[in-house]
């Protein structure tokens, strides 16, 4: 008997990544974009990571700007979908397979992104394996961004299931909160005509201190919180969380 691959290397490659690719309007990812960059206080030239990239939604507007991108990303079909859309627009932007704990970059990037909360799908030691990754890819100096689900907010409006229609494909997510392991256990069900999916993803969840607890262990500071949207100061009343961390100019 073998073991069930961990949930994020099989659930974006179904009808999730259909409905992902139609979901997010140009316009919103441009207002993303235009919003990390001025977060992160990036100028035209400046070298940032886009980790993991997706589909390339963020990292090919903020090329657009100027800014030198790189992509990695875990699910083989977005990297080539990526690829492909930069081809389309003229970017040179390297698209790269690569489970984002596992990044092997030193000291490259003015900044590094993980965007759309991708942060909390491993255990423990891998979320911190992200964070410390993201730092050594960083120059000194460099800055980490970091966007989840807020904790706070997702406890306090907590619903057991919802359904929905994106792009044809009814979405029906039943959720259960285990406070023991710090984690959401939702159990997807994606129907398309006739087809059926089913798909369990399991996601910790991060308030502001626990964050900035990972994001300090693995070595950074100057760590600010944000609440969004819209932009602002964090309480349980943001749907969203944004980490901005430094990498010190002389890490110790």
């Amino acid at each position: 008997m073998t073991n069930s691959p961990p949930w994020y290397e099989t659930f974006f490659d179904g009808l999730y990544g259909k409905v992902l690719a139609s979901h997010f309007s140009e316009d919103r990812a441009q207002a993303q974009a235009e919003l990390i960059k001025k977060l992160l206080k990036l100028r035209k030239g400046q070298r940032v990571l886009d980790c993991p990239c997706g589909v390339g939604r963020i990292t090919i507007p903020l090329a657009r700007m100027g800014l030198k991108m790189t992509g990695v990303d875990l699910t083989a079909a977005y990297v080539r979908q990526a690829r492909r859309r930069a081809k389309r627009e003229g970017l040179d932007i390297p698209f790269i397979r690569c489970d984002m704990r596992e990044i092997d970059f030193d000291g490259e990037f003015h900044a590094v992104i993980n965007w759309f909360t991708a942060f909390g799908y491993f255990d423990k030691a891998g979320d911190l394996a992200t964070a410390k990754g993201a730092f050594r890819a960083l120059k000194p100096g460099g800055k980490f961004l970091v966007d989840v689900s807020n904790k706070s907010w997702v406890l306090s409006h907590f619903v057991a299931s919802d359904t929905s229609v994106i792009n044809d494909v009814e979405i029906t997510d039943t959720r259960q909160w285990n406070a023991n392991i710090g984690r959401m256990e939702s159990d997807w069900t994606f129907r398309k005509g006739k087809q059926i999916e089913r798909q369990h993803v399991s996601l910790r969840l991060y308030d502001g201190a626990e964050l900035r607890a990972v994001l300090r262990k693995a070595g950074f500071r100057e760590i600010h919180l944000y609440g969004f949207p819209p932009l602002g100061r964090l309480s349980r009343h943001r749907r969203r969380l944004i980490a901005v961390a430094t990498r010190p100019k002389e890490s110790s």
